[in-house]
């Protein structure tokens, strides 16, 4: 399923800017890495990780968006 998703090329910079509405100048990169069979986005933080109020140093809690998400390959 990882390939077929990677060669569909459904999470990108448009899909992840939609989701989370944001600008998609705000999405750093998009990244697939195989050996895990995961993919990595980076955006732009509205807090640097550690600095006072920021509530989330790893950005892992970022994923309930993406629960959401149906689509046919």
């Amino acid at each position: 399923m990882y390939e077929r998703v990677k060669a569909a090329k459904v999470f990108n910079e448009k899909m992840f800017a939609q989701l989370y509405q944001i600008p998609a100048s705000d999405i750093i990169g998009v990244v697939h890495f195989d050996p895990a069979k995961a993919i990595k986005t980076t955006i732009v933080r509205p807090i640097p990780s550690g600095a006072l109020g920021e509530t989330d140093v790893y950005g892992a809690q970022q994923h309930a968006p993406l629960m959401k998400l149906t689509f046919e390959l």
